[in-house]
């Protein structure tokens, strides 16, 4: 007769709270695309669930965001003689932590740690070794797009400044100008439209900017630096 027993297995997805659904569906994903079969799935803001197998073994994962990061634990379902011979090597480390110095607590934590390694490793079998590399690939992926966006919106928060602090000085000094040129009783009407609707459009620009609305800031910014060098062109012929 075969029993089924179930090991545990977890992962800390360090940073990764605020993108919870992402993280779940990327784990839907890349279950499906590594041929995994997936009985079941829940979804709550609390918990997320999946129910995958493989052959006689059923492996149960759970997500749950815990302050920044998110705590991923699954248990498989693996016959009794499999499981008598990893309590046997889980107890041969517990006791090898406590004959060299450390304590129960220590080595009880080591175990935890050392759990998901295990998995990883291919030791704990064909289906913890898959789940377990899905769940730190899933994870390290999602990391690097996140670091990636973050680096983009960086690059854009950069040009829409650098943009910025051109067309502010390039309208304060054609204000200026113009201010010079209407104390002399010249016409710089058409020139002086152009300026305030530069301003305008930089004004708005500052706004998007504020709000993290890197793109639309600097397509307002690249319209009033157009505006302006019009308006320089017509200052020119003035003069």
């Amino acid at each position: 007769m075969i029993i089924i027993v179930d090991m545990k297995y977890t992962y800390r997805a360090t940073g990764l709270a605020r993108y919870y659904t992402g993280y779940f569906e990327a784990l839907i994903n890349k279950f499906t695309e590594m041929g995994v079969g997936i009985i079941s799935k829940s979804f709550n803001p609390r918990e997320a669930n999946i129910k995958v197998k493989h052959e006689s073994e059923v492996a149960i994962i759970k997500l749950n965001p815990q302050g920044d990061d998110i705590i991923v634990s699954f248990d498989v379902h693996k016959t009794l003689e499999h499981r008598s011979l990893e309590v046997a090597k889980t107890g041969l480390r517990f006791f090898s932590t406590i004959l060299t110095g450390g304590s129960p607590v220590d080595a009880t934590i080591y175990t935890i740690e050392d759990s998901f390694n295990y998995a990883l490793s291919g030791q704990g079998g064909y289906l913890a070794s898959t789940v377990a590399n899905a769940i730190k690939d899933t994870a390290e992926e999602l990391k690097h797009k996140i670091e990636e966006r973050i680096g983009r919106e960086e690059e854009k928060r950069e040009e829409a400044e650098s943009l910025a602090s051109s067309v502010k000085s390039r309208i304060l000094t054609l204000e200026e100008e113009l201010d010079i040129l209407k104390d002399e009783g010249k016409n710089v009407s058409k020139v002086a439209a152009r300026v305030e609707r530069a301003r305008q459009l930089y004004e708005d620009a500052m706004l998007d900017f504020n709000a993290q609305k890197y793109t639309d800031a600097i397509a307002k910014l690249e319209a009033a630096s157009r505006l302006l060098d019009r308006a320089e062109s017509l200052l020119s012929e003035i003069y």
